[in-house]
């Protein structure tokens, strides 16, 4: 337990001179922006927990933990996640690109693979979604859920409602498509 607390103590200390960096290889947060190893301007590459929520502009490598948002911090900063996301809430007021896994997963623009409930990209998606709910403005690839909602659709819908309001078929059950 010593080496616990002498270990955490350590990385507290060290935030300071961490966060005189653009990048950093690990953040630990508690509640962001306040508690955690390091500012959320601080771009992660490597390792991020959210225990329970952390908050960082940008992020590469993994990142877990409950809830993390990722947003703009500046207006040199936009929101940029690339990573193996595993959170039971994940936003990204930005681009996210990579493997997301949560029950709620949130981005402007989605490419990779998605798993969840419910799947929101508010412009555009490109790659595999998973989940009882996909929406998105603009979908590119395979989407399977209960139900799925695009304008624009390039590509397969699999569930119950399938809905591509702007393609050749705006309503399938079952299967929907469009190339």
């Amino acid at each position: 337990m010593k080496k616990i607390l002498a270990i955490f103590a350590v990385l507290l200390m060290t935030a300071g001179v961490v966060s005189a960096f653009d990048t950093t290889a690990f953040q630990l947060s508690i509640w962001a922006p306040k508690l955690q190893l390091v500012p959320p301007e601080i771009a992660i590459s490597g390792l991020k927990l959210n225990l329970p929520y952390g908050s960082n502009g940008q992020i590469n490598g993994v990142d877990l933990g409950f809830v993390s948002i990722s947003k703009d911090q500046t207006a040199e900063l936009a929101a940029q996640v690339t990573a193996l996301q595993i959170n039971l809430w994940n936003s990204t007021t930005g681009n996210f690109g990579g493997i997301q896994a949560g029950l709620v997963n949130v981005a402007d623009n989605s490419d990779g693979v998605v798993v969840g409930l419910v799947n929101i990209a508010h412009d555009h998606a490109n790659g595999v979604r998973v989940g009882l709910v996909n929406t998105s403005f603009e979908f590119h690839g395979l989407e399977v859920a209960v139900v799925n909602y695009t304008e624009f659709l390039q590509g397969v819908q699999i569930g119950l409602v399938n809905i591509a309001t702007k393609s050749t078929l705006p309503f399938f059950p079952i299967v929907n498509m469009c190339f």
